[in-house]
């Protein structure tokens, strides 16, 4: 009977517990699906910039390909000659390798 009798005395205790715990419970579920949606957003925002991204990058392709063709340089009526041979530099080593370690970084 004693353990029924302190079981009453605490059950409005419990019962606040109970509900808060249950509140608690309910603003943190809806406080996580607020930032799944707009994770969800930001999400489908940076797809569209990589789609315009792209994009932007075939047609940049696309006028570097114009730019330097070769029938484009041949419709210029341009007149190509031989170099002066005091005017030549030589570079040693393989040429992929070196336009690689090119740099446009201003030096002061």
């Amino acid at each position: 009977m004693s353990r029924i009798h302190f079981f009453s005395k605490s059950f409005p205790i419990i019962q606040i517990w109970i509900i808060v715990f249950f509140l608690i419970s309910i603003f943190s579920i809806l406080w996580i699906r607020s930032n799944v949606i707009a994770v969800e957003y930001r999400l489908s925002t940076l797809e569209e910039k990589k789609k315009e991204m792209l994009k932007e990058q075939k047609l940049l392709l696309a006028e570097k390909a114009s730019l330097t063709s070769i029938a484009r340089i041949d419709n210029n009526n341009t007149v190509m000659v031989f170099p002066d041979r005091n005017k030549v530099i030589y570079i040693s080593g393989r040429p992929d390798f070196l336009v690689k370690t090119v740099s446009f970084k201003k030096t002061n």
